[in-house]
């Protein structure tokens, strides 16, 4: 209810501003914020490197499910010969390294995230200046975003879109660079947590005997 009130009073600024008087000479336009980012000279570039840095991360994951699905076959394989103590103890490794693995995929999930917030910040950047920029030359009073999730305008005057104009701008500009990676320590393990009290199913499917 909350989001749906704000989104009527956007509509209605909105509308208000359009439809101010021409005595007021008050200008607006409007950019597809999307459509800015596709056309960036620098995009793929990051986008390259922010796929690099990801699959590592996935590969930390993978070798961690390698080892667990390991684990498993090897105790499916030997668990007809075990004593009962045996089987238990090898399921509570297993349920150990399963917890262990879960808290390693939140972090390497965490890092994924912050790495792309990363990488794309100085594209976001450079679209606010170059926003800015064309904004003041052409004494605009406000630029609304059409690519926004949250837009409120249901139509418009293709002629005030100044998408173009904005990535024009871009390509006048410095390309972003891909922010400096600071040189961090090898993250610690994460704390191995109490084996739990039933059986858990990632990434395998690990059973109790």
């Amino acid at each position: 209810m909350i989001v749906r009130f704000r989104g009527l009073i956007l509509a209605a600024l909105t509308v208000a501003a359009m439809a101010a008087p021409a005595a007021a000479q008050t200008k607006v336009a409007f950019v597809d914020t999307r459509k800015i980012l596709q056309e960036m000279p620098s995009r793929n570039q990051i986008e390259a490197r922010l796929r690099t840095e990801i699959d590592a991360l996935g590969s930390r994951e993978k070798v961690m499910v390698d080892s667990l699905n390991a684990m498993l076959n090897s105790f499916q394989k030997d668990s007809a010969t075990l004593s009962q103590a045996d089987r238990t103890k090898r399921f509570t490794e297993m349920q150990a390294f399963d917890a262990r693995y879960r808290d390693t995929l939140e972090v390497l999930q965490q890092e994924a995230q912050a790495k792309q917030a990363e990488a794309m910040q100085p594209l976001f950047d450079q679209i606010r200046e170059a926003l800015e920029m064309v904004r003041a030359a052409e004494g605009y009073a406000m630029i609304f975003d059409m690519g926004a999730q949250a837009n409120p305008v249901v139509a418009m005057d293709k002629n005030l879109d100044l998408s173009d104009k904005v990535i024009a701008r871009i390509r006048t500009m410095p390309q972003a660079r891909p922010a400096a990676q600071p040189t961090r320590p090898p993250a610690a393990a994460p704390a191995t947590r109490p084996p739990a009290s039933g059986p858990t199913g990632q990434p395998a499917g690990v059973r109790r005997p």
